[in-house]
């Protein structure tokens, strides 16, 4: 069985939009992708909403993604593949370059990984495997429709996520698709997935997980 965590942040946790509920297992594209790949397959999600890569948040502790990613893999050994996607909240406090850098930190910590978490039991059983998934863009009217958010004026920022993912991609060697091909945010949460993006992307991601694997 091959074993695939997922480490994202609320558009991996499952945020119904404009609620802060949670959508079921089945409805969470994690959940819809363990569907398409099947028995032979193991999905683990890790979701963390307002999850960074390598930012702090002043106000809200415990969303630093790089210095949570440790714990998860311990926890989560032995690996076939990590599959990444974030990026959006970093949106609170640096651009779309910023994004690109903390980005590359975490794909370092995890190409690396029993160097950085050493044990007898190795992180990836076979040699590190990593999928980038570049996040969805935020919604076109975000500063028109939620004016209150801090990245509000971001949505420039997040149209270049794609071309950032691409770069880093390329320049570590490692395999990544853009998940606002497939996927957009609702309205007028503006930031989340409703249930049909949600099926489309888990679909997405699945078909990319069989060709990787």
């Amino acid at each position: 069985m091959k074993t695939i965590l997922c480490y994202g942040d609320s558009n991996t946790w499952g945020y119904i939009p404009m609620t802060g509920l949670r959508y079921p297992e089945d409805v969470r594209w994690t959940g819809v992708a363990a569907k398409e790949l099947g028995p032979d397959y193991r999905i683990m999600e890790d979701g963390l909403n307002g999850r960074r890569t390598v930012w702090d948040d002043p106000f809200d502790g415990y969303r630093n993604g790089l210095e949570g990613l440790g714990y998860r893999l311990h926890s989560a050994k032995p690996l076939d593949m990590v599959v990444l996607m974030l990026g959006s909240n970093d949106l609170n406090h640096t651009d779309a370059f910023g994004y690109y850098k903390g980005l590359g930190v975490m794909v370092d910590r995890l190409l690396n990984a029993q160097t950085f978490y050493p044990s007898n039991e190795k992180v990836f059983r076979d040699g590190p495997k990593v999928l980038l998934v570049s996040p969805i863009t935020l919604h076109p009217d975000v500063a028109k429709l939620r004016p209150e958010i801090h990245m509000s004026d971001k949505y420039p920022d997040s149209c270049q996520f794609a071309a950032y993912t691409r770069r880093l991609a390329e320049e570590k060697g490692v395999p990544w698709m853009d998940a606002a091909e497939f996927a957009r945010p609702s309205v007028p949460d503006c930031l989340h997935m409703d249930a049909e993006n949600h099926r489309l992307l888990g679909q997405a991601i699945a078909r990319k997980i069989k060709t990787i694997l």
